[in-house]
This record gives C-alpha cells, structure tokens and sequence, in this order.
C-alpha cells in the first residue's frame, strides 16, 4: 500500500507537531499549512489524501477554506476533517454541511484517530493499532497494575477455582479408564478362555475318533490356540499398564496442585470472607461449600448482553439477586463488582433515526462509519434498568447487610477484550461477531480486610 500523504493546516506550531507525530506512526507523510490561504495554495501543486483543518485561524478561517476547497473539482474528493477545540452538535451539523466528513479535538487519542484513519481507507495494517495499544498500555501501565493486584486480592479467585474442579473431572476420568480398560481386558479374557476350552474338547474328540497316532494339525491348532490369547491379554494388561502409569504421574501432580489450593483455601477461611474461625469445623465447611457453589454459579453464567441492550437489565438483576444470597448464605462480607466491559462494533447512521445501528455483514470494514459503542460516552446510571437502579437502592442485603455491589460501566478505552481482532477481517460481520463476545458483564469478589 502506497504511503499516504494529509495536509495539516493549523496557525499553531505545537498542534500541528503533535497531530503530525500521530500520524506518522501510522506511517502517513505530513505537510503544514498555516492559513486558510496558504492551503488553497498548496493543494494548487500537490496532491493529498486527507485534510486536517483547523477552526480558528488568520484572515480566512476554517469553515471558509473547506467551502473553497469544496468548490473546487480538482480538490472536491479529497476529505476534510476539522481539527478543532470546538465541539457541540451544531458545530458537527455545521461542518458536515459544508462538506466536511467530521470532527477531532486538538486531544485527540490515537486510538480515535486511528480508527477515523481506518475508515477512510488510509491505514490498513492492523500492526499500527498494536503498536499504539503497547504505548497506550506503557503508559497506563500502574493502572493495570493497580487492576492486576485487585483480581489478585480473591485468593481463591474463580479462575482457581475452576482449574480445580477441572483436575478432579480429569481425575475421575483418569479412574474410570482404567477400571473400564480392567473389566474389558477381564471379559475378553473370559471369553477366549472359553473359546479355547470348547475348542481344545473338539481337538480331543477328533484325535479320538481318529488314529492314535500324533496328528500335527491338531497340535499346531492347539498351539495357535493358546499363544493368540495369551499375546492378547500381554497387549491388554500393557496397555491399562501404561495408563495406570500416566495416571499416578497426573495423581503426583493433582496432589501438588491440590495441596497449594488447600494452603490457599485455608488462609481464605481463616482470614478472608468468612472472616476469622469462630464458629465449629462444620459450620465452617458449610459455609466454604456454599461460597464455592455461589463461584462456581457465577462462572456458568452468560453475561453477555447485545447490542444496544442495556448491560445491567431485568435479566442481570435476577443474577445478582441469586448471587447475593448464596453469598449471603456463605456468610461472605465483603463487596462484589460488576464491570460492563463495551465491545467495538462496526456501527453506521441510521437516516432516519439519527442512531446508530450496526453496519450490514457484507459492508467492508473500511466502510464503517463509527468503529466503538453508543454506551462508551453513557453514565452508570444510564446502562441500568429502572428494576435494577431501585434494587440498587432499597435491597436489604445491601442496605443492612455486610455485602457492598459496586457497578462499573468501563468505557472503550478501559474495557478489556476477550478476544482481539483478526488481521484478515474484511467484513462488518465477521468484526461485529467477535464484538459481540466482548460485549459483557463480569463479576469481581473483594474480601474485606481484617
């Protein structure tokens, strides 16, 4: 792909210099205008594929220079973005009728201007959007930092948990292989014995009816008839010996695995949700069981919700509710966080709403006009159902109770992906399908400390 070339016209030296080091990380050629003016004068003589053109400038400002370069056939196609401090629906309506195709602040991110660069055909390589997410994530470095020692803070977290339950259903496959090889290698060998005998009293009775002399064939027969089974049943016992083997081996390393969960275990229910021991050995492992059930149910949840739903609805609050009273039950005390992770769609304007609405499956992917979610701009409050808002305020177990339900509404920056995008997606379904795994609700315990 050709390098692309933009045109930044801005009065100010240090807005063109930041704008001009964006781009060039996304391998795009800069050239400076510092008017109106000197724009029109430039694009006499070269050509370019974007425009960047500030407001507020000297003599002719920036509303006057894309009329001028509108009206003008050799320079008509070329898109103009505004590159502005204001902002403001009228303002946006205002330059979209002029014949601009948009609006950036002068702070503009680099994850917005990569993905305004994206739909316009400019960029195409996938690796450019990496590397500014490694820079972003450099320098959001102690936040996730931060986050990482918060999801630690659970002890036996859920992922725990589940790796768990996983190697005890891998140890109980592990026993009913080899109990099954054992009775299969017992009823075979059942079987030939049986065979052979019945067999072997044939052989008899013709070399009886016969001569009394040696008859070979009923020699070599016998023979066949005993090494056969008993090389058979060698293979059999051989094979159920080498899964028992494997078997022990995976055992050792269950029980390594099992003996650190317990140390963690033991530390969580001495000092952690349940808080310190008081009460009987019993009591104790009920209410362990009854905290471990609540995570395992939590885990098999779909959480997702689609788009243009609201994340926290009538649906998640029947979760929740189910969720604080195992919790409850457990005896836990501490809080429980539900963070609304936003996928990225591919989204474009409907004409006659003015909403947007997700892009047709076949529609190109640099023909998206928006690439992020109507929620990433909304407030907590505005992703919530009015059952779950008056849930939020009035239920017992949260308004009497030792349980704190902190709610998280991520915005498209903060959410993390479960799965990351393709290099080869081509298309708005293939985008909007993965998407839509991003798009859900996790939920977080956080013991209170002792």
């Amino acid at each position: 792909m050709a390098q692309k070339r933009a045109l930044v016209v801005d009065d100010s030296r240090a807005a063109r210099v930041a704008l001009q080091r964006m781009l060039e990380r996304y391998d795009v050629q800069v050239d400076f205008a510092e008017s109106g003016e000197d724009a029109i004068e430039f694009l006499r003589h070269q050509a370019v594929d974007v425009i960047f053109m500030d407001h507020s400038m000297p003599g002719m400002d920036g509303f006057e220079a894309v009329s001028a370069i509108k009206a003008d056939a050799r320079t008509a196609l070329i898109p103009v973005m505004m590159y502005t401090a204001k902002e403001g629906e009228v303002y946006v309506g205002q330059a979209r009728a002029l014949g601009a195709v948009g609006v950036l602040p002068k702070d503009v991110k680099p994850g917005v201007l990569f993905e305004m660069l994206l739909k316009l055909g400019l960029v195409k390589d996938r690796r450019a959007a990496l590397r500014r997410r490694t820079e972003e994530a450099e320098t959001d470095g102690e936040d996730e930092t931060d986050r990482a020692l918060e999801r630690q803070a659970m002890g036996a977290s859920v992922q725990a948990l589940i790796t768990r339950t996983l190697q005890d259903q891998h140890l109980e496959l592990r026993t009913d292989i080899l109990a099954s090889n054992r009775d299969f290698a017992r009823r075979v060998a059942e079987e030939i014995w049986g065979r052979q005998k019945a067999e072997a009293e044939l052989a008899r009775q013709e070399a009886e009816a016969g001569s009394r002399g040696t008859n070979w064939g009923v020699v070599a027969t016998l023979l066949v008839l005993v090494i056969v089974p008993i090389a058979l049943l060698f293979l059999l016992f051989s094979q159920a010996s080498q899964q028992r083997n494997e078997a022990v081996a995976d055992n050792a390393r269950l029980r390594q695995a099992i003996a650190a969960q317990a140390e963690t275990i033991d530390s969580l229910t001495q000092d952690g949700p349940l808080g310190p021991r008081t009460a009987g050995a019993g009591d104790a492992d009920a209410a362990y069981r009854v905290l471990v059930g609540a995570l395992g149910w939590a885990t098999s949840q779909d959480t997702r919700f689609g788009f243009g739903e609201l994340p926290f609805d009538d649906r998640r609050l029947e979760q929740v509710t189910e969720l604080l009273a195992r919790l409850t039950a457990a005896g836990f005390d501490g809080s429980v966080r539900l963070d609304a992770h936003l996928g990225e769609f591919c989204m474009q304007v409907d004409e006659t709403t003015g909403r947007y609405r997700l892009a047709d499956p076949d529609t190109p992917l640099t023909a998206c006009e928006v690439v992020g979610n109507p929620l990433a701009e909304a407030t907590p409050a505005a992703a919530q159902s009015s059952a779950f808002q008056e849930f939020l305020a009035a239920a017992p177990m949260l308004s009497r109770g030792g349980i704190d339900l902190e709610v998280v509404l991520r915005g498209s920056r903060d959410s993390q992906r479960l799965r990351d995008f393709p290099p080869d997606v081509t298309t708005a379904g293939e985008w909007n399908a993965i998407a839509a795994r991003n798009n859900r609700v996790e939920f977080s315990l956080f013991p209170r400390p002792r």
